[in-house]
């Protein structure tokens, strides 16, 4: 058992259902996060990315299945609101009123104590030059920031974040997913959602893909980078011969559209050079070696379009 799956579930859903009408947006969902894991929850626009989250919160009722937020059940009595931090959808500010005064009313809202935590997160968020601008008049990414801020500035144990990166700059980007790392490593839990799979590999733990409503995927990074589709492209100066040696010595190998051969043996993309010394040897030396991997966002597609009826 790994020190992760050590730790104690933050995020329970057990068979978790939710329609609109005739659109599932949740179908039988059922999800474990545990304690300092940043979970990265990915699907396409409409998928019930947003729906889940709303659910989490209380903003909306599941018509079948439970929740267990900390251990416990989600419920009129549930008294632990205070450490949780959420940004759904767009982020929601007063338009008239400055940056401080937004964090001020939350500040109040909260019942916070330590004025410290609203000068400490606006400096994180690189706020500090728009502290006396109204929120009206802010660009898209620092309404983000803004959004962001409040849903941090408690410091919470638990971070509910619906796509977090829109609209920020890239080096927006860096400094919110450097934020996140650093917030789980000091303990918090993280549940991310999006629709881009390579910015959210580059900060989750572990994934989950929803699509229709399904839960149709859930692994960690390295099982994710393991199942991306790899191959070794390689050109000679003869590929007709050349994969006839090839498939002489047991490769997995074929010509693409492009008249390229295409190898796809575990042991030649792990050792490419074993193959260029056995052409060389067969006097077809390889004019060009390429190692290919999926895109990540090619992976998602694939996923789903697998999972579509």
């Amino acid at each position: 058992m790994t020190q992760m799956e050590m730790k104690k579930d933050i995020i329970q859903t057990e068979l978790l259902t939710k329609k609109f009408g005739e659109t599932t947006a949740s179908d039988k969902i059922s999800i474990h996060v545990k304690e300092g894991e940043i979970y990265g929850f990915l699907g396409l626009n409409g998928a019930g990315k947003t729906s889940l989250i709303r659910m989490l919160l209380g903003m909306i009722k599941p018509d079948n299945g439970t929740i267990r937020l900390f251990g416990k059940k989600l419920s009129t009595q549930f008294d632990q609101w205070n450490d949780i931090g959420y940004l759904v959808e767009t982020p929601c500010s007063y338009p008239n009123l400055t940056v401080k005064e937004n964090l001020s009313v939350y500040y109040k809202l909260r019942q916070l104590s330590d004025p410290h935590l609203m000068d400490e997160i606006i400096e994180k968020l690189k706020l500090t030059n728009y502290w006396d601008k109204k929120a009206k008049v802010l660009s898209l990414g620092n309404q983000q920031r803004l959004g962001l801020a409040k849903a941090l500035m408690h410091k919470p144990k638990l971070l509910l974040l619906d796509e977090p990166i829109n609209g920020l700059d890239p080096e927006g980007i860096v400094e919110v997913r450097e934020l996140l790392k650093q917030l789980a490593t000091n303990g918090s839990t993280i549940f991310l959602s999006s629709h881009i799979l390579g910015e959210i590999s580059k900060v989750a733990n572990r994934i989950g893909i929803i699509h229709q409503g399904k839960l149709v995927k859930e692994l960690t990074i390295n099982e994710l980078h393991d199942q991306l589709i790899k191959k070794l492209i390689v050109n000679t100066n003869n590929n007709e011969s050349a994969l006839k040696e090839l498939l002489n010595h047991n490769y997995k190998a074929v010509l693409t559209a492009e008249h390229e051969l295409e190898i796809t043996n575990s042991e030649a993309i792990s050792k490419p050079e074993l193959i260029s010394g056995l052409l060389a040897e067969k006097t077809y030396p390889p004019k060009k070696v390429f190692l290919y991997t999926e895109d990540l966002e090619l992976f998602f597609l694939r996923t789903i379009k697998d999972r579509t009826p």
